[in-house]
């Protein structure tokens, strides 16, 4: 418990320096804003999250800060002004925005109304840091913030550590108000965010992709479904593979491959879009259900099978963007504007995105193995 309150004080001191300067014996007089839901309840805004309860000391002329509590809050209007009027008249102090963790959108409000207008509040005031990641929810924003959960200290932090723990393995995306703004404004592609939830009112559960199209959402991709488009938009996809052994199919072998490199090329001929995907992906044996030695043709086997397994993956991503979602959520605009500006400046790409051809070649090799002869062998 210690170690989870002085976790809070650290993080919350470093978001205060690095955001301005402060006076801490004027910080207790401050609401410091943890986390931000954003709903539509009844065809009004509403706003929720959480406020930490801070108090303020002078100890042996140091500034001391302490996490005391959290506490709740919940606002309503007919658009942000209003219910951000409603919010200052229920909190005692003046807000502080610069600490907050998340920022939390309902499925029902991001389907409804879409995420633009508030991600152009958030960019464009200065009381909020554009860093700060933005997730889709599947409940209310309201019930998302409530009570408490078992696995992080907050509501807020448990979002934000979840989501930059599977970003940082390649299992999630990290999308920060920066981020969505700039590919808003971009105007010819969509956005996949985290989808998230707070299941049994515990812990906070990454359930996916949420897929925004014209900044609303228009579907969702569960979690076992997303390791294609994860080849394609995240920073370092790694993905452990269950592989029959070549000489034995009723024995499995561990491999875990890792993104080594993406790169994506365009041509456009005879009035053709062309994207060619290249993913270099270096991989790990790690070892066997039932050790029997492996010879460097059946390891050469092993790669050829992770190879057209990734490469199945990424062609049913991109399938699914161009037939079912009718959006380029991977950004391919943005390779192609850059070396074909003037054929992209005529076109409509998004009429133009699902008909294109898409060319995909995924290489794996393997770097390292733990796996040996029993024997004292080196493998053939």
């Amino acid at each position: 418990m210690i170690r989870r309150y002085n976790k809070t004080i650290i993080m919350l001191l470093l978001t205060l320096f690095l955001t301005g300067c402060w006076d801490y014996r004027d910080i207790n007089r401050r609401s410091i804003d943890l986390s931000i839901g954003v709903d539509d309840v009844e065809n009004q805004l509403e706003f929720t999250g959480e406020i930490a309860k801070l108090t303020a000391s002078n100890t042996q002329g140091r500034g001391m800060l302490q996490v005391v509590d959290v506490y709740k809050y919940r606002s309503l209007g007919k658009h942000f002004e209003e219910s951000n009027a409603d919010h200052n008249v229920k909190v005692p102090f003046q807000d502080f925005a610069g600490a907050v963790r998340v920022i939390a959108f309902s499925k029902k409000y991001a389907e409804k109304k879409g995420i633009e207008a508030y991600i152009n509040r958030a960019y464009f005031t200065i009381w909020l840091r554009n860093s700060v990641p933005v997730v889709i929810c599947k409940e209310p924003a309201k019930e998302l913030f409530t009570g408490r959960i078992e696995n992080d200290i907050f509501i807020g932090y448990g979002i934000e550590d979840t989501i930059r723990y599977l970003d940082e393995t390649g299992a999630a995306l990290h999308k920060t108000v920066q981020d969505i703004q700039t590919d808003i404004q971009f105007g010819d592609i969509g956005l996949l965010l985290p989808y998230i939830t707070k299941e049994d009112n515990k812990n906070i559960k990454y359930l996916g992709f949420a897929v925004m199209k014209d900044s609303k959402l228009i579907d969702i991709i569960d979690y076992k479904e997303s390791t294609g488009f994860l080849y394609l938009v995240a920073k370092k996809t790694t993905v452990e593979r269950v592989i029959p052994h070549p000489k034995n199919e009723k024995n499995l072998v561990s491999v875990k491959p890792v993104l080594e490199k993406r790169t994506i090329r365009t041509k456009y001929e005879d009035n053709k879009i062309n994207i060619y995907i290249d993913l270099k992906l270096n991989a790990q044996i790690q070892y066997e259900y039932s050790i029997e030695p492996l010879s460097k043709a059946e390891t050469k086997k092993i790669e050829d099978i992770v190879s057209n397994m990734t490469k199945e993956e990424v062609m049913r991503a991109i399938n699914r963007s161009q037939n079912e979602m009718q959006c380029d959520v991977f950004g391919f605009a943005k390779y192609f504007r850059a070396e074909h500006a003037i054929e992209y400046k005529k076109m409509n790409w998004k009429e133009e995105y699902p008909k294109a051809n898409f060319h995909v070649n995924v290489k794996t090799t393997i770097k390292d193995t733990s796996i040996l002869d029993p024997n004292g062998k080196k493998p053939d």
